[in-house]
């Protein structure tokens, strides 16, 4: 780790701003730390200045409203999420996702703006995300945007925040009353992260599917939507050879890379699997 830098502690989001503007590649933020620490521990990373934005206030706040939907702050913790009883009720599949995020230590500390602003394709969490079509919004000195989650994320440990940019909220819009299913294949324990990891959600009729949204984490160099398994779903009843086709479409659709959890070839042959199963369940909690 860098022998010395300087901690900043802003109190306030526009002080932040400045703060990150002024300082630019030689700051980095620090929101609950288990991916920063962990790389400056490394030798990764050697900033020069640390900012702190767990000393900022207003991004710690979950709200939901049935006209709106879900608002996250960057600063929320993964637990704190989990916990959240209008989370647990109206979105599911974040609280089943978050679940199943490393373990309670972890998810005690990391904060799920920090999760996202990592660009870490292994994560689960955005992948549940761009399944439920959610955007983030980003704030710097110079003004506020808001992108989609799916066009957040653009490569390998990249997105799209610029260098003076902080990552302040996430919006996922109200529930459609959506059939969902998450599934995260790890190689050793739950903690670990996936080899595989899909999120689902899906509308429709007894069997048949009106729309779908697949995304997949650790098979790429992002996170990413497998748009050619959606329309192999959109109008047709999930019957067995559909799911086939539909988990075919998924693993060509897919890019991992060979490392100690698997060659490309095994983990595309798992993307097919686990879409297939991941979306029966899904349609199996169609009305």
């Amino acid at each position: 780790m860098r022998a010395r830098f300087d901690y900043l502690e802003p109190t306030g989001l526009d002080e932040a701003c400045r703060l990150l503007r002024e300082h630019g590649g030689d700051a980095k933020l620090l929101a609950g730390g288990t991916a920063l620490v962990m790389w400056m521990r490394m030798g990764l990373l050697s900033p020069k200045f640390v900012i702190n934005l767990d000393t900022v206030t207003g991004l710690d706040g979950i709200a939901f409203d049935p006209s709106d939907g879900l608002r996250i702050g960057a600063g929320v913790k993964h637990r704190d999420l989990e916990l959240c009883p209008e989370v647990q009720e109206h979105y599911p599949l974040l609280q089943e996702t978050f679940y199943k995020v490393a373990q309670p230590r972890i998810r005690l500390m990391a904060t799920v703006g920090g999760n996202l602003s990592h660009g870490d394709p292994l994560t689960d969490p955005g992948a549940a995300f761009m399944a439920l079509d959610a955007e983030v919004t980003l704030r710097s000195s110079r003004g506020e945007r808001t992108l989609s989650v799916e066009d957040f994320f653009v490569d390998y440990y990249e997105t799209a925040l610029e260098p003076d940019e902080i990552l302040t909220s996430i919006h996922v819009p109200p529930p459609a009353g959506p059939a969902w299913s998450h599934i995260k294949f790890t190689p050793r324990s739950e903690e670990d992260f996936a080899t595989v990891g899909v999120a689902v959600t899906m509308t429709g009729e007894g069997i048949r599917c009106d729309d779908a949204r697949i995304a997949l984490n650790s098979v790429g160099p992002v996170i990413f939507r497998a748009r050619a398994a959606e329309e192999v779903l959109r109008g047709r009843e999930i019957t067995p050879s559909v799911l086939e086709e539909a988990g075919a479409a998924a693993a060509e659709a897919s890019d991992p890379i060979e490392d100690v959890r698997g060659s490309s070839e095994y983990k595309r042959e798992l993307v097919a699997v686990f879409v297939r199963r991941a979306v029966e369940r899904a349609a199996a909690q169609l009305g």
